[in-house]
């Protein structure tokens, strides 16, 4: 009878050990983009912060399948007291989304038309380039996306990833930006490019609950067998 158990527990460990193959694939990869000031194209720039430090960040996360990503506006506290941003624009490389739906934090409500949905049609201003969707952040309180503001917007369509959003304007320099956004409310107006983010390394697969779960189990396992063998 010991026998037996001690082959169960075994069998558990390495099935659970084996599955890991099979869900490998149900990892969630993010992509981000980030803004300083640096990456100004049209007005001026707010002194602070300075030009090489991270204001803003754009996040795209997958959740491990596809069409269907979130995506996360996040204004830092550090940028000037009193500014705000209430235009962003982005890329995807199978447009038009089939869908934009707000989730939390402060909802684009600016008129005429809050959200933008299309294929290289909203042009940023100056050099920006024309990009896929857009979103428009009434430029008063409340409802402004300032210091320690957050959007989120769940995009869907068919077949996308956060990988989808690593797409360029066209047409613009170097072959275009990936993002831009206007930031004004501090006594001057600015439209600033994002670049490629690092979020623990961009593009990054991070493990599905699922899979640690898995893992878990499987050390689990093990463990206990080597525990009765001794």
């Amino acid at each position: 009878m010991k026998n037996h158990f001690k082959k169960s527990r075994l069998a558990v460990a390495l099935t659970a050990l084996s599955l890991l193959s099979t869900v490998g694939t149900a990892q969630a990869t993010v992509f981000e983009i980030d803004f300083k000031t640096s990456g100004a194209f049209s007005g001026t720039a707010p002194a602070s912060p300075g030009p090489n430090t991270v204001f803003a960040t754009a996040i795209f996360d997958d959740h491990g399948g596809s069409g269907s990503v979130t995506l996360t506006m996040n204004v830092l506290n550090n940028l000037s007291s009193g500014a705000y941003v209430n235009d962003w624009y982005f890329n995807v490389s199978s447009a038009p989304l089939g869908g934009i739906t707000f989730v939390s934090g402060v909802q684009a409500t600016a008129n005429p038309t809050p959200v933008e949905n299309g294929s290289n049609a909203f042009k940023a201003d100056g050099t920006g380039g024309y990009f896929e969707f857009a979103f428009h952040v009434k430029p008063s309180n409340p409802g402004e996306l300032g210091q320690g503001h957050t959007s989120v917007y769940a995009l869907t369509g068919a077949g996308i990833t956060a990988n989808s959003f690593n797409s360029v304007s066209v047409p613009g320099p170097g072959g275009g930006y990936l993002s831009a956004l206007h930031v004004q409310g501090y006594g001057n107006s600015v439209w600033i490019a994002g670049t490629q983010g690092d979020p623990g390394g961009s593009g990054a697969q991070i493990p599905e609950p699922a899979t640690l779960a898995l893992i878990g189990l499987g050390l689990f396992g093990v463990a206990a067998t080597r525990r009765r063998r001794a």
